[in-house]
């Protein structure tokens, strides 16, 4: 069994069904909830059934059947809004489902408001085991910490298909989310002891997107001589835009001294690498804003090439995903191998010894009081607090070591500190 881990952040108190293990026994729980089917053609009624394969991973007596038919869309589908809402949080953002596939396809969970569905968040994972044994996924919905949802839907085979294809789910759990990091824009250099190794990372628009690799560095001998890199395989079915994607680089905000990315790229073709961020658009509505730089490699010997992209035109914009993608082509008639590392964030003109990324550190978090605060640099801080919609909830100007939080919600919020012309934003979640 191979399992591939996402993270996902859910708090239990918040179901109104008895354990968070979503089972399909008759004394569990979703035997008996109302799963509606859409998207799927003549829309056959998920089945539940006995276990197909008791000797596997998977042991329980029953399990979902869904038939994704020919006439069904890509993104053929059954919900339920019987889990009743519940808020992300720390303790339930890893989300995992068990899987019996006899060939590879994503697999997507969305979580839906049910009187208002464009307001959702959903995960992409792919599903490498074929053979006819169980499989664990794991879906990372940390990005959605504070959100509340009341629908949960189930996509069990997320593209196109020519004829009808059965699979089995079962074991759908809310776990807690223990892969968090305080991250603060250092080096992405995919070592164990580094940052970027252990991050999930989705790919998506990639036909049967197979899950991002850490491997050994194959060219130690030049520019790059780091012990492990990323390896992404652009599909020929794929999109020209095949990516891969990350919510563990947290909120943060360009400032001059971070606008300056650079990446190590290994690559045997020439086409565009493209690094994108998204994040929520600030005007509150719920909607996404983001940047995309294009730049093409120019080294296609299988040595390692740096490649930057300026992103001074973002300045005082914050994000929260990162998007990287390899082979931006439109005219791929096989599959592609690229390598990347070492993706750094910075700008040798904007004084990085003066102000070092990790100046202003704060505790507790979570928090529900007060926060402690503390800075290298001998100058005023000023602190700002944004809920996940971008709106501002609170705001102190010349702030000194401890700042009063007693009067917001709990959830997940955006705390922006800002001494002179140089600002950090970190996360900060209220309990």
């Amino acid at each position: 069994m191979k399992i591939t881990t996402f993270l996902l952040i859910f708090t239990v108190s918040y179901f109104s069904f008895s354990q968070t293990n979503v089972d399909f026994e008759a004394s569990g729980a979703g035997t008996d909830w109302n799963w509606v089917m859409d998207q799927n053609g003549p829309n056959p009624p998920l089945e539940i059934v006995a276990n197909p394969n008791t000797s596997s991973v998977n042991t329980s007596e029953t399990t979902a059947k869904f038939i994704a038919t020919a006439e069904g869309q890509s993104y053929a589908l059954t919900y339920t809004d019987d889990m009743g809402p519940f808020t992300f949080s720390s303790n339930n953002s890893i989300v995992k489902i068990m899987v019996l596939k006899t060939f590879s396809s994503v697999v997507a969970l969305k979580f839906e408001d049910s009187t208002n569905p464009a307001f959702f968040t959903i995960v992409e994972v792919a599903n490498s085991v074929t053979n006819g044994d169980w499989e664990e996924l794991t879906f990372n919905f940390g990005n959605s910490v504070g959100n509340t949802y009341d629908r949960m839907v189930v996509i069990p085979d997320f593209i196109d298909r020519a004829d009808d294809k059965t699979i089995f789910f079962d074991q759908i759990s809310f776990n807690v989310n223990d892969t968090l990091e305080d991250y603060n824009l250092e080096n992405i250099d995919f070592e164990s002891s580094g940052y970027g190794a252990n991050w999930v990372w989705t790919t998506d628009n990639n036909y049967t997107d197979p899950v991002l690799e850490m491997v050994s560095n194959p060219s130690t001998n030049g520019l790059n001589s780091s012990s492990t890199v990323a390896k992404f395989i652009s599909t020929t079915a794929g999109d020209p835009w095949a990516l891969t994607y990350t919510d563990n680089i947290g909120s943060f905000t360009f400032t001059e001294a971070n606008s300056t990315v650079t990446i190590m790229v290994r690559k045997s073709k020439l086409s565009d690498v493209g690094l994108k961020f998204e994040g929520p658009n600030p005007d509150g509505s719920g909607g996404v804003i983001f940047k995309e730089i294009k730049v093409a490699n120019t080294l296609t010997n299988g040595n390692w090439e740096q490649l930057t992209f300026d992103f001074s035109s973002e300045i005082g914009t914050t994000f929260d995903r990162f998007v990287v993608i390899p082979d931006f082509d439109d005219s791929r008639f096989q599959d592609h191998i690229t390598y990347f590392d070492q993706i750094s964030f910075g700008n040798q003109t904007a004084g990085l010894n003066e102000f070092d990324l990790n100046s202003i550190k704060f505790h507790p978090n979570p928090a529900n009081k007060f926060i402690n605060f503390s800075s290298l640099l001998n100058s005023n801080i000023s602190v700002v607090i944004y809920d996940m919609l971008g709106k501002e909830v609170l705001r102190s100007e010349h702030a000194q070591s401890q700042l009063d939080i007693s009067i917001l919600k709990p959830g997940m919020y955006l705390l922006n500190f800002i001494q002179g012309i140089n600002t950090q934003t970190k996360k900060l979640l209220v309990n």
